[in-house]
């Protein structure tokens, strides 16, 4: 890995003990859906753009549907996680499914959580930000929305690893805070939703009390939503500043080069005159 320009590298914000990115990896899917939402908006959260609450809401979506299909909230067999791939528009053949879920079981568990699916589901929005930051074309086609596209594991958690440059502190924080608020939310909804199923006034009262929770959330997801614009603005007048920069720069030195030139030939001519005078 040689020098980022647009990302770097980085052990997280929320510390892990490995080092190697395997490792690391590992101790990402042992996370919550939440903790591994909150690090893949982190990473993504530019390159995603108005859509990261897509994002969000697909870890809803993801435990519930874990949870009703399965023995837990926390992962999908590859069986769930095709038929979860599959209802999100990734339309694939049967076979195109099993090899790209089976693709992203990175420890081969027969396992998918969270992470995992995001990288199987982002995955040409991943590579074309590994490429873009590498400054290479793509050797794989990623037109198609990538389908049937495997074998390109190294490349999506090389880039899930890197954040992106423009990360603010306070964006990373507004993320943190929103994943903790999400985090104390989810057992409140679970015994409301207990109780709202029950019916009567309690249940109304329980209904009540989830619609304040969801106003809640959006809440905070504006405010992600502003946080996220601030930095957007930062980093791209940032941008213009190293452009102009980048600018001065190269006329600079186009016209020492310039000068440079001007005095050798004139070094050149004068070295000729004094040997016509000897």
């Amino acid at each position: 890995m040689g020098e980022e320009d647009e990302k770097t590298v980085t052990d997280s914000p929320r510390i892990f003990r490995s080092t190697s990115t395997v490792d690391r990896f590992a101790e990402l899917c042992a996370r919550d859906v939440e903790e591994q939402c909150e690090f893949f908006l982190k990473s993504f959260i530019f390159a995603l753009g108005d859509t990261w609450k897509d994002v969000v809401e697909m870890s809803k979506e993801f435990s519930n549907h874990a949870k009703s299909t399965g023995p837990s909230n926390r992962y999908m067999n590859h069986i769930q996680a095709a038929d979860f791939l599959q209802k999100h528009a990734k339309t694939r053949t049967g076979l195109q499914r099993k090899k790209e879920v089976e693709d992203v079981d990175y420890n081969h568990d027969g396992k998918i959580v969270f992470i995992e699916y995001l990288l199987m589901h982002y995955k040409v929005m991943i590579l074309k930000e590994y490429y873009q930051r590498h400054e290479m074309t793509p050797v794989e086609d990623l037109s198609g929305d990538g389908v049937g596209l495997v074998g390109c594991g190294d490349k999506l958690l090389e880039e899930l690893f890197t954040m992106p440059e423009g990360l603010s502190p306070e964006l990373e924080r507004a993320l943190e805070e929103f994943t903790n608020e999400k985090k104390q939310n989810e057992a409140k909804v679970a015994k409301l939703q207990e109780k709202a199923a029950k019916g009567g006034v309690l249940g109304m009262a329980a209904k009540n009390e989830l619609i304040i929770l969801e106003q809640a959330d959006q809440t905070e997801m504006n405010r992600i939503e502003i946080t996220l614009q601030a930095a957007k603005r930062k980093a791209s007048k940032m941008s213009a500043t190293q452009a102009l920069n980048d600018a001065k720069e190269k006329h600079e030195k186009a016209a020492k080069d310039e000068h440079a030139r001007r005095r050798a030939t004139m070094k050149q001519r004068a070295s000729m005159f004094e040997k016509k005078a000897d």
